[in-house]
């Protein structure tokens, strides 16, 4: 997964690999620190349209800066309002590719709440796994992967090994959380809930990081 690292005199692009192979040891996110960000995605997500009336249209974890805190700050939102439909095709399309897009989208080209909110799910179970979305696996996408292990009840096989060794103290929050992400990718756009609820229950899942601002500071403008 993709994230920033910004600081108030530069930023540096940081790759956290969150694949096992790949990781070194000294790369290790902790849960906590995965639930942070989510929770900092989806207040920012939820700011933009419930407070600004603006589809991001291109949420993808390469368009999420992290402060030095690890607080999520959401940037590259409401260009489809302002390209040309060729241009905008193109930005769907890359995010097609990537894993981030509703089903939908490939027909409509036109983004909306819930596709938006289907992206937010796909990072979350990015977070949950540490599988990047672009990598198809038995060639399944990333929710078709993991709802697949989910049917056959395997669930502990979809999580990242290091969020496993925690899995006694965490399990519940694991689980709550997962059948959340699944939710946000349902096929049916009509059945993906609203932003504004992922964020409620997100915080009912993990009440100590509930507390924060209204979201506002959870959106950037790209400089």
């Amino acid at each position: 997964m993709c994230c920033v690292i910004a600081s108030d005199t530069d930023c540096v692009v940081i790759y956290l690999i969150l694949t096992n192979a790949a990781r070194g040891p000294e790369i290790v996110i902790e849960w906590p620190t995965r639930m942070k960000v989510m929770i900092g995605v989806t207040r920012g997500l939820s700011y933009l349209h419930s407070q600004e009336n603006i589809v991001h249209g291109n949420l993808t974890s390469s368009n999420i800066l992290l402060d030095e805190q690890t607080e999520a700050h959401i940037t590259d939102f409401g260009l489809s309002r302002l390209m040309t439909t060729s241009a905008n095709t193109n930005i769907i399309a890359t995010a097609g590719s990537l894993g981030y897009n509703a089903p939908e989208l490939s027909k409509t080209k036109k983004p909306n709440t819930k596709t938006d909110v289907y992206s937010l799910g796909v990072i979350m179970l990015e977070l949950l796994t540490g599988k990047p979305p672009g990598e198809p696996t038995n060639g399944m996408d990333l929710p078709q992967w993991v709802a697949s292990i989910v049917k056959e009840e395997w669930t502990n096989e979809v999580f990242d090994l290091e969020l496993m060794r925690d899995a006694p103290a965490i399990g519940d929050e694991l689980l709550n959380t997962l059948k959340l992400a699944l939710h946000c990718v349902d096929p049916s756009p009509a059945a993906r809930p609203e932003v504004h609820l992922v964020l409620q229950q997100l915080e009912e899942i993990k009440p100590d990081l509930a507390a924060g601002d209204d979201g506002a500071t959870k959106v950037q403008t790209a400089e």
